[in-house]
Formats: C-alpha cells, structure tokens, sequence
C-alpha cells in the first residue's frame, strides 16, 4: 500500500472510531463588532503522523467516498453545539462545511433532517458552506439542491472565493446568500479587488465573509473593503466549546 493508502484506511478508521474533533471559529459583525457566527472546522491528529491538514485529509476524503462519512460527523457534531448554544440563548449562528459530492446525493437530506430534529436546533441557526468546485458537482444539480436548503431556512454561504476557479457568475448562478473571500486574497491586501467583489455581491444582495484576517491591518483593510464581517487567527484561533465558551463570555465583559 502506499502512503496515501495508508491515511485513507487511517482517515476511514478514525472517521468509524469518532477520534475526529470539531473546534469553531468565531466571525464578526465588521460594523458592531458582535460575534454572529461560529464555523464548525474538523481536525484529524493522525497517531503517527500528527496532525493532518483539513485542506489534505478533506481532499482525501472527496477522492475516496469518505466524504459521506466525514460530513456525516460535521453535521452531527455542529447540530448539536449549535443546539447548545441556541439553548443557553447565544445569539450566533453555526456554520458547518458541505462537499458537494454530499449535496449530489438525496440522503444528504435525510441526514440533514435527522440531525435538525434530533438536535432541536432551529434551522436558521444554521449556514452551510460549500465551494463552487464545478469539478465535483453539475453547477445546474448544485443550484437546485441549494434551493431545497434554503426552502428550509437555513443560509447558504460559498466558501473560498476569489481563488483561481472563482467566478462571480456562479457563484450568482448557486443564488446563495453570502460569499467568503478566500484568505489569499485577502493576504495580497488587495483593496480594489476586494472592493469591487463586495461591491457586485452587495448588488445582488449578498453578505461579504474575510476568511484569513491574521493582523490589524489587514482587519481594517476589509472593513474598509465594505465587507460585512470577518474571520480570522487576529480575532479568535480555532478552538473547542469550552475554550470558545471562555473566549466569548470574557469578550462580553
């Protein structure tokens, strides 16, 4: 077998054996300065590797079927904290990664409708995030399945835009309610560029995410972009509820 044989069993395995964790990241509001979204993130720490990139294993997973399993988990686990949060009268909403692959297939709504009943988590807590990557789903197939989601109330978000395969026509085309700037751009501290994707996407009614603000001024850039919030390690690292838990109640003082 080779190596990437070998992390695929491993990735199956520890995807069957729940060794997976989710942590979350926080979004601001870039007007109020709120926190109105938590990203539910998978991590993987291989036993002999140590830890795996999501960027890799995800890719892995999409390769191989695993993504079925893999987003099985996400969506579970982000149900139920986003129903823990929604519990104890937090007013954010949970925002969990979706491959299109799994978008493709009818059971993902099963699954879906499982996880919101069983949690008891509103569907308006929840915003999914899928990439346009044509490559891996019918732009047309992915469109129709989008609208079953937001029929159901919950916000769509496409993810890691303004990458090479970005388009703003498709991203038009999915009808979603909200574009993450990929963190790339927002790295080229590219004012004109941001600005003019912000501009078309407030035109057609769209919410603007930064992913990847990492210093100030790179926070002030976007706001000053017109982006609507923002994501990033200058705001909040990753990190498991109880340590978000910490994060946010010392941040309401």
């Amino acid at each position: 077998m080779t190596t990437c044989d070998v992390v695929a069993h491993d990735l199956a395995d520890a995807i069957a054996e729940n060794r997976l964790r989710i942590v979350f990241q926080p979004q601001i509001d870039l007007h109020t300065g709120d926190v109105v979204a938590l990203e539910g993130l998978c991590r993987w720490t291989h036993e002999t590797l140590g830890p795996i990139p999501p960027s890799e294993f995800v890719e892995l997973a999409e390769s191989t079927g695993a993504i079925h399993e893999l987003g099985r988990f996400a969506l579970a686990e982000c149900c139920r904290y986003a129903a823990t949060w929604h519990d104890r009268g937090e007013d954010v909403a949970v925002a969990v990664n979706v491959s299109p692959l799994q978008l493709a297939t009818s059971a993902f709504f099963d699954e879906l409708e499982r996880e919101i009943a069983g949690s008891g988590v509103p569907a308006d807590n929840l915003i999914l995030e899928v990439t346009e990557a044509e490559k891996l789903a019918d732009p047309g197939v992915l469109a129709a399945r989008l609208d079953i989601v937001r029929e159901w109330g919950i916000a769509v978000s496409i993810d890691d835009f303004g990458t090479g395969h970005s388009s703003m026509d498709r991203a038009l085309s999915l009808r979603a309610g909200e574009l993450k700037l990929d963190r790339s751009l927002v790295a080229r501290a590219d004012r004109a560029a941001i600005a003019t994707v912000v501009s078309d996407a407030h035109r057609a009614g769209m919410r603007i995410v930064a992913e990847g603000v990492e210093t100030r001024g790179q926070l002030d850039l976007v706001r000053e972009a017109g982006c609507d919030r923002a994501q990033g390690y200058y705001i909040a690292r990753p990190a498991p509820q109880s340590e978000l838990d910490a994060w946010m109640a010392a941040r309401a003082r």
